[in-house]
């Protein structure tokens, strides 16, 4: 049996959210899914994409893992749940935006830090196995102090996610021909603000 707690909010979105939307989640039931948008996003609880974008059911495809990352195409055998969901995504839904969201605080990008940093990955945990894709971000860091590195890192593991994803085969042609969009944005947590990665002046910029 499910906790109470859930059962209460499950009933109170089937009577409240659910029935009046009915309508939509009938046409959704009947014709299936077509997003536009895929969001890449961590699995942080603090974090949820569809109350950020204000989203309906059947707006966002959304994927999430630990500090919202994208491994390169060569992981596939290692890591090929987030790569089999990004080409889900494009080759089959056929959508056309994808958007990587960093946070503020993200506990996945603090413990990558200090496995980078101590070159330590324990090989008996899927955690540091996973973390470990940030060893190319971490090379990339150019402040001595910790703390600040951290904050650097979060965002610059976006940069390193949009780099690898930009490599995808099936993704280059559509790249190539502007017809696929890639997004990086970094959510601070306690204030709500988004900053998006402008391509042009290679900063991370206040929507």
């Amino acid at each position: 049996m499910l906790p109470k707690e859930l059962i209460e909010k499950y009933q109170l979105w089937k009577s409240d959210t659910f029935f009046k939307n009915k309508d939509r989640f009938e046409k959704l039931a009947k014709e299936g899914q077509s997003p536009q948008y895929m969001i890449i996003s961590c699995v942080d609880s603090r974090v949820d994409p569809n109350s950020i974008f204000n989203a309906e059911a059947g707006e966002l495809f959304v994927h999430r893992n630990i500090a919202n990352l994208v491994p390169r195409y060569d992981n596939l055998a290692e890591h090929s749940g987030t790569i089999a969901a990004i080409e889900f995504g494009v080759c089959v839904l056929n959508i056309k935006n994808i958007i990587i969201i960093g946070h503020s605080g993200c506990g996945g990008i603090k413990n990558g830090f200090h496995m980078c940093k101590e070159n330590k990955f324990d090989e008996n945990s899927a955690i540091p196995n996973w973390l470990k894709i940030l060893m190319p971000a971490y090379k990339k860091l150019s402040n001595d102090d910790d703390m600040k590195m951290i904050d650097e890192f979060e965002k610059i593991s976006i940069l390193s996610s949009l780099e690898n994803l930009s490599n995808y085969p099936f993704l280059k042609k559509s790249l190539d021909t502007n017809d696929i969009n890639l997004y990086g944005i970094w959510n601070d947590i306690g204030t709500g603000s988004l900053e998006v990665y402008n391509q042009k002046t290679k900063a991370f910029e206040k929507i």
